[in-house]
């Protein structure tokens, strides 16, 4: 688990949290290998950003996502829960001056989906989970 409190005038690099086909020598990689993020049958390495606390959104403060050739601001509304891959690059924009010295909060679990069977597609079967958790909040 990792706390963030981003302020104004703070400075922030793009980076990824973890990339398992970058990983040092270690027993994980003496067990898995090095391979890359979303590769069937291995282990997804994915972090989950939850924002906290008062935030105003006028305050700027989004998480900035690269994709290819295109950035993807996603807003810090309090309560928002945001996955994604850990091999994906993103940073924290700083707070505008509007924000003072309130800091913007987010947590961030550092998460690894094991496959449960052989060549799974964790990806496929994540969608499939998300898509039936999402028809059951709607029919209920």
């Amino acid at each position: 688990l990792t706390a963030n409190a981003a302020q104004y005038g703070d400075i922030y690099q793009p980076h990824v949290d973890a990339d398992p086909l970058t990983l040092p020598p270690s027993p994980w990689t003496d067990i898995y290998g090095r391979y890359r993020n979303r590769s069937r049958g291995k282990p997804r390495f994915m972090s989950c950003l939850v924002y906290i606390g008062n935030w105003n959104t006028d305050w700027g403060a989004p998480t900035r996502i690269w994709d290819n050739n295109k950035t993807i601001d996603i807003a810090p509304i309090p309560g928002r829960v945001v996955l994604m891959d850990q091999d994906v690059k993103h940073s924290v924009i700083a707070p505008e001056r509007e924000a003072g010295k309130q800091p913007r909060y987010s947590l961030v679990w550092k998460l690894i989906f094991h496959p449960t069977v052989d060549n799974q597609d964790i990806k496929k079967s994540m969608e499939q989970h998300l898509q039936c958790d999402q028809a059951k909040t709607i029919t209920e």
